[in-house]
Parts: structure tokens; sequence; C-alpha cells
């Protein structure tokens, strides 16, 4: 079985490498405009997840029409398939030329967090092209690293990790982050966390589209214990086939320490701006996952 495995995860490689060949071969309009038409494909002939997005985009937008659920669903589905098929071409890409796609608006966030000396935690989501989003801001010239998962297939895995360090940023296993996440802050750099998955167990229970939601507290108890800043980001596409990224610095009460009252807080508060970004791109979310999943322990009690 172990060996089958291996062979399907090779397979599998061999087929991405033969479709970033292609999507490299193409301008980046046209690029996208492939990789939209491969969401469609999914979507509609191979609805993975498909269920789970559409009750997602429901929960969160009660007021809205089937058929608007279904629009927002379709999109989430364009922009995994333009996320896709951008990550494969990007070994193909300079650091000039992923420069030139991404749009910093306000880069003096940054420079201003930075001149604390104490580094920037980045608490994003899984929004727009976040991958784009961190390895653009590190060609800029930002020390980056970014906190990852892994993948199941490791060939793919190694591939995608290769890419982003070629773009300049360095990789940080979520398994074991502490330790190279502290290093990278003490030497004034930049560390972005994604934090919209369900947390289970170990995460703060906040309100995200006024819905209780298990999400990670590493961000929030790290900037308290580190005094490093904490930065919001979000990566929007824009009609011109650049991604604009946009920084929001989130204020933290350093004096009031890593409380259980304090980390909520300012987890609510990261977690509101990714709400406020997906209100207004809904279909730049991954509602693909089960955001929701976990209950509140007084909840599950009475269920």
């Amino acid at each position: 079985m172990a060996t089958i495995k291996k062979i399907r995860h090779f397979v599998e490689y061999i087929l991405l490498l033969g479709i970033g060949l292609i999507a490299q071969a193409l301008p980046r309009r046209y690029m996208l405009f492939f990789g939209a038409r491969l969401g469609d494909f999914v979507f509609y002939c191979i609805p993975i997840r498909k269920k789970i997005t559409l009750a997602n985009i429901a929960r969160a937008f009660p007021e809205k029409s089937d058929r608007e659920h279904c629009l927002i669903g379709r999109g989430t589905y364009r922009n995994f398939g333009m996320i896709a098929l951008e990550h494969l071409c990007m070994p193909s890409l300079s650091k000039e030329e992923l420069v030139s796609i991404i749009d910093i608006s306000n880069p003096e966030i940054l420079d201003n967090a930075l001149t604390r000396g104490k580094g920037i935690i980045f608490a994003g989501g899984h929004f727009g092209n976040w991958e784009y989003a961190g390895c653009g801001v590190s060609s800029a010239g930002y020390p980056v690293s970014v906190v990852v998962a892994g993948i199941a297939n490791p060939f793919i895995d190694k591939k995608v990790n290769t890419h982003r360090q070629d773009a300049g940023a360095q990789v940080i296993p979520k398994g074991i982050a502490i330790r190279g996440i502290v290093r990278a802050l003490k030497a004034n750099g930049c560390v972005a966390i994604l934090m919209d998955q369900d947390a289970g167990a170990e995460g703060v229970f906040v309100d995200f589209f006024n819905q209780s939601c298990s999400t990670p507290q590493g961000p929030a108890t790290l900037v308290l214990k580190t005094g490093a800043a904490l930065i919001y980001f979000s990566a929007v596409r824009q009609p011109d086939c650049t991604i604009k990224v946009h920084f929001e610095e989130i204020a933290v009460d350093y004096e009031m320490g890593p409380t259980e009252e304090n980390i909520q807080d300012i987890t609510q508060r990261s977690t509101e701006r990714l709400e406020n970004s997906t209100r207004q791109y809904p279909d730049h979310w991954f509602w693909m996952h089960r955001r929701w999943k976990s209950k509140p322990k007084k909840v599950a009690e009475e269920v």
C-alpha cells in the first residue's frame, strides 16, 4: 500500500509539472483565464467540497439568495484555480517580475513597525493569493518567514517550499514553529501566520460572521510575549492582473500581557479584519474548509 501511495504521489507530481510548463509559457492574463476555467471545471464537474463551500457561504450570508451563494462559490473555485497555476508559474518568475505583480499599497506601515526593532507578525487568512503576497513582500526586500503546514504529497510539498524559498521567503514548518518564529522576530524579521482555520480545543473562540469559531491564538500570544508588531494583510486581485497587498496594524496592549482576555480581544480584532475583507470580496476567501467545526465547550455540552 505504501508503494502504491508513493507511486500515486509521484504521478500527481509529474502531472503538475507538466501543467506548470504549459502555464509558464502563457502570458499572465491568459494563464489566469485558464486558471479560472479550471476552477469552473472543478466546481461543476468534480465538486470537491462544494457542499461544504455553499453551506459555509449560506451560513455567512443568510440574507443572500441561493443564486448569489452559488456565484460566490464559483468565484472561490476560480480564485483557487488561478492560485494553482500561479504557484506553478512561480519558478519561471524573477524576483523583479514577482514584485511587478504585487502592488504594496502602504509599505510605510511595515517600515514604521520595523523601526521598533522587535519584528512583525503578519496575521492573515486564505484570502486572495496569500502565497504571492508573502513571497512578493519578501522579494521586495522585507525579511519574511512563512509558517506552513505540510502537504500530503511529499514531492509537491518539497517543490512548493522550494518556490517559496526561491522568492526569498524562509519556511518555518508548523509543527516546530515556535523556535523559528522567535529567532526571526529577534532578527527584526516578519513572520506570516494564517489564522483562519479551525483550531479545535487549543484555539480561542471569537466571532466570525456573527458565529463563534475556534481560532489560533498563536499570533496574539506571540506579539504579547515578544513585543512584535501585529499587522493584518490582505491580497486582492486587480483588473490589470496585479495583486494589491494592503496592511493594517492592529493595536496591542502590551502592558496588559498575555492574559486570556487580552489574547481573545486581539484575536477577535484580527478576525474582524478578515471578515471585513471577505464581506468586500466574498469570492476571495477559501470557503472550502469547515471554519465553524468546533464549538465552545458549553455549547458542545448542551448539544
